[in-house]
């Protein structure tokens, strides 16, 4: 198994000794290594590979251990490897010969896959601007270093790079009233079900977690305004539905667990419409006996751990085969403080 850890080290002779000490006692075998220096100290960047037995908590204990403050352990293949400025040289060509998108490039280049991570509280972005502005987010902070190299290709792209393509034409803007987050009822199910028809293919995929056509079942959509055991809010511009979230217990052994599900209509979203949702609708699973709430999705689906950040709250990631499991817990101290009381 092969670990990449990243930590914060002061700037001071024996320190880097020391964690090899550590490590090589351990059974650890250090591969890779990369220093990022900062004002503030320098930052280590190591892949290891280690036995059976060792997970991401214990390693990153190991380095707490041995002096390594801002400790991140994260799950990582051979590719991680890779001489960097050999990889930034070939990322560079991909892009420049037409075989690569700059944002794809530098999601490879700085591994910024979905965080397989033990806590989760936000992603850091880089955004630069090129031949088009774009910008890469990841789990584990950006250093300095890391800053500089996907500023200097992109700046090498925008000099000598081909032309862009053709802009795509911007979707259409959704009207200028700011919709209003409520409690959702059984009389909403009408709605409910024609939002599902305007939502795309790929945001109910996200939403569900499987293909679904955009037409859902009467019975489903009272289900889903109205649950039995659950807690609802819906998002209504004028007459219009234009986003929904539901909480519902799941697990008949415990059942403080409840399974969540946010679905935001295309064209709202990237607007704050998801953060709002899911503070309501954790503040509402909350009062109704709710301890954590989970959500599964596909390892790719970066919005929803975005929205969870913003809204103040922890996310506890695990993978499950090709799936994501996103566990928040609602603790007292900490809904009530990022959410308020549904309209």
């Amino acid at each position: 198994m092969l670990y990449r850890v990243r930590t914060t080290f002061r700037d001071r002779p024996g320190v880097l000794a020391a964690l090899a000490t550590v490590c090589g006692d351990a059974g650890i075998n250090i591969l890779s290594f990369q220093a990022f220096p900062a004002h503030d100290g320098v930052t280590d960047e190591l892949v290891v590979s280690v036995g059976a037995g060792w997970t991401e908590i214990g390693v990153a204990q190991l380095v707490t251990e041995a002096g390594g403050r801002q400790v991140s352990v994260t799950r990582c293949s051979a590719r991680s490897l890779r001489d960097a400025p050999t990889s930034y040289l070939r990322a560079a060509a991909d892009v420049l010969g037409g075989r690569s998108s700059l944002h794809a490039a530098l999601e490879r280049l700085l591994e910024t896959e979905a965080p397989d991570v033990a806590d989760y509280a936000g992603h850091d972005t880089i955004e630069l601007t090129g031949t088009e502005p774009l910008a890469v987010s990841r789990a584990v902070p950006f250093t300095a270093t890391e800053r500089a190299r996907a500023s200097a290709l992109a700046d090498l792209v925008a000099a000598v790079g081909p032309a862009p393509d053709p802009p795509v034409p911007a979707a259409p803007r959704p009207p200028a009233q700011d919709p209003v987050v409520r409690d959702a009822t059984a009389e909403d199910a009408d709605d409910l079900a024609a939002l599902h028809t305007r939502c795309s293919e790929r945001t109910l995929f996200l939403r569900y977690n499987a293909p679904m056509t955009g037409v859902i079942h009467p019975r489903m959509a009272r289900r889903l305004v109205a649950p039995a055991d659950g807690v609802a809010v819906i998002a209504t511009t004028a007459r219009t539905v234009t986003g929904h979230a539901v909480a519902i217990p799941t697990d008949e052994d415990d059942p403080t667990r409840w399974e969540l599900g946010i679905l935001v209509e295309d064209v709202w979203q990237r607007r704050g419409l998801g953060t709002a949702l899911l503070r309501h609708v954790t503040w509402a699973a909350r009062r109704a006996g709710a301890a954590e709430v989970e959500i599964v999705t596909e390892p790719g689906n970066d919005a929803i751990l975005r929205t969870i950040g913003r809204a103040g709250l922890l996310a506890r990631i695990t993978r499950e085969g090709t799936a994501l499991r996103i566990s928040v817990a609602l603790s007292p101290d900490a809904v009530p403080r990022c959410a308020s009381p549904v309209r």
